[in-house]
């Protein structure tokens, strides 16, 4: 019954309904054509092959391979971005000169689209123009085919998303630092303990769950990462840079093998969710008790 305080409450059981039957249908539709042998290549031909195109994936190579690129830049993206972001919380929560500027420019990566992120940095690790190359000349280091070659191409690319993303970790964490109590920490200090003890054992408990929650963020978006890695690599060179979600792109609109990018995608979701219920049970272990 809908209630004076609450008007929208009308509104929900619908838009709901609405919004999980359209998500049925589509993933079931999704799992129908899995099983089917579509492909734009041979017009006309639809025929059911059961679980042949997943047997097909974990017997695949290259499908495998780009798995394990995929949780690899997960877990390092996931990692270092979380840490090096709580590390620019630490300093910019003391004052110095220019604070408030400082905290503007860190913001900047995220208001530019991965398009013009990429762009950016395939330009500045460009082997002949760039200036990661530059810069290395001036410390006259050797220069480094970053996107060229098969052991360094993976790590630009991370290079690249760890710059554009770590700003939004900045920025959820410093709004859960400001939100925070103060009166435990000046009580530590008060009873004589030093500044990284008081980092250490009181503040980053109090960030806990804030940190969690950032974590499990950029774990999906790293998961599902596909922008940069087309346009800095297009998963190369030798196939060094790709990840399970661009070999389904691949499968799709190049080898035109629709039911198998369909099996792929479908994987990628099943796969993506396991692993964030995992990481939800190892971040929030007494969630579950309440």
């Amino acid at each position: 019954m809908t209630t004076l305080d609450d008007p929208t409450r009308f509104f929900h059981r619908p838009i709901v309904t609405a919004l999980a039957a359209t998500s049925a249908v589509l993933t079931a539709y999704v799992v129908w054509l899995t099983t089917r042998d579509v492909s734009l290549l041979r017009s006309g031909r639809d025929v059911f092959v059961g679980a042949d195109n997943y047997t097909r994936i974990f017997t695949d190579p290259r499908a495998v391979a780009a798995l394990w690129r995929t949780v690899l830049f997960t877990v390092l993206a996931t990692v270092i971005e979380v840490v090096l972001g709580l590390a620019v919380v630490l300093f910019l929560d003391r004052d110095f000169v220019a604070k408030r500027l400082v905290r503007t420019l860190l913001l900047v990566p995220i208001i530019m689209t991965p398009v013009v992120v990429g762009l950016t940095w395939r330009f500045i690790f460009d082997p002949a123009t760039g200036m990661a190359n530059y810069l290395l000349s001036v410390l006259h280091l050797g220069p480094v085919d970053w996107l060229g070659s098969t052991h360094v191409a993976f790590f630009s690319v991370l290079i690249a998303d760890v710059w554009q993303w770590t700003p939004f970790v900045i920025l959820l964490v410093m709004a859960a630092l400001e939100s925070a109590p103060t009166d435990p920490l000046d009580a530590a200090r008060v009873d004589g303990a030093r500044e990284w003890q008081v980092t250490w054992y009181v503040l980053l408990p109090m960030l806990r769950r804030a940190l969690a929650v950032v974590a499990l963020i950029r774990a999906i978006d790293s998961i599902k990462a596909f922008d940069l890695f087309y346009i800095m690599t297009r998963g190369g060179p030798a196939l060094s840079t790709e990840t399970l979600n661009y070999y389904g792109y691949v499968a799709a609109f190049t080898n035109f093998d629709i039911s198998y990018a369909l099996t792929i995608a479908l994987v990628l979701t099943v796969f993506t969710n396991v692993a964030l219920l995992a990481m939800y049970g190892v971040l929030f272990p007494k969630a579950g008790d309440r």
